[in-house]
């Protein structure tokens, strides 16, 4: 059985010293609320020959836990908690949509524990606030040791639990700007509380005059990443947004998914289901005010 070791740095360079001198298995440690599972079941199994040694690194005192507003964008450190971001009036000021989000996210005791770097970084095609922040456009800033840089949120998943951070590199905050349009977001799971989705999707858009100025159409548990939906925009922009619109829009969705059969849902249902929910997303972002 491997042996696992804990650390709890105070700065990002002490974090970088650890990462640096250790030989184990390094893990970050957010919230925990999947991890810690998953680590306990891993200790009720036959351990795997040749495994090496686990450093958990806490991320809990370097200050990452923190909701800032500058003129053009606001700032959500990576350890923020969802409760803390459902509260938030800054976040409720310019982006309700994060409200409507993580009510459907989990339940109760998960929400006050698990933050938002955790669920990025967790990088489930299933999860729930990645279609909301893709469609908002946000960039995702990382923090390594030789510096940060910062990725949109559509190019930072690879795949399923795969991103584009390096061994090292920590998920520091994500950035959003400040924006003129309307935004919705919509899940069908199993039941009405604490599931996993079936489907997820997100809608952004801009109007005037009822007509589509820009559009960012995001789907979520269909393929191996959450993604971006530019078939869909581009029937949208330019175009009156009305139901039928909406309608022949949201079709276009399913050129662009690759859902499969689990335990939640089969590929088939996931592709009947999938217009549904990136119409009601769109409908729901032009009824927003």
């Amino acid at each position: 059985m491997r042996s696992y070791f804990y650390e709890s740095p105070s700065s990002f360079e002490e974090l970088f010293q650890i990462g640096k001198t250790t030989s184990n298995e390094v893990k970050f440690l957010a919230g925990g609320t999947d991890f810690v599972p998953r680590l306990n079941y891993e200790l009720n199994e036959v351990p795997k020959e040749g495994q090496k040694d686990l450093t958990i690194i806490s991320l809990s005192k370097l200050g990452l836990d923190t909701i800032s507003e500058s003129d053009e964008e606001i700032k959500i450190g990576s350890m923020v908690t969802f409760t803390e971001m459902k509260k938030n009036n800054i976040v409720n000021k310019y982006f309700p949509v994060f409200e409507e989000t993580i009510k459907e996210l989990a339940g109760l005791s998960v929400r006050n524990v698990a933050t938002i770097g955790g669920n990025i970084m967790n990088a489930s095609p299933a999860a729930d606030i990645v279609p909301t922040l893709m469609a908002l456009d946000a960039v995702l800033v990382l923090k390594g040791p030789n510096g940060e840089r910062e990725i949109c949120s559509k190019d930072f998943f690879k795949g399923n639990g795969r991103t584009v951070a390096q061994e090292q590199e920590v998920l520091k905050e994500i950035v959003i700007k400040k924006q003129k349009g309307t935004s919705s977001f919509k899940k069908l799971g199993r039941r009405k509380a604490e599931t996993l989705s079936v489907v997820n999707a997100a809608a952004y858009i801009e109007k005037e005059n009822n007509i589509c100025k820009k559009a960012r159409i995001t789907i979520g548990s269909v393929a191996p990443t959450v993604l971006r939906c530019k078939e869909v925009e581009e029937a949208l922009i330019g175009k009156e947004l009305t139901d039928e619109t909406m309608k022949e829009a949201s079709l276009k969705v399913i050129d662009s998914i690759s859902p499969i059969d689990d335990i939640r849902a089969t590929a088939w249902y996931r592709k009947k289901v999938s217009p549904v929910m990136v119409r009601r997303a769109i409908k729901s972002a032009c009824d927003a005010e």
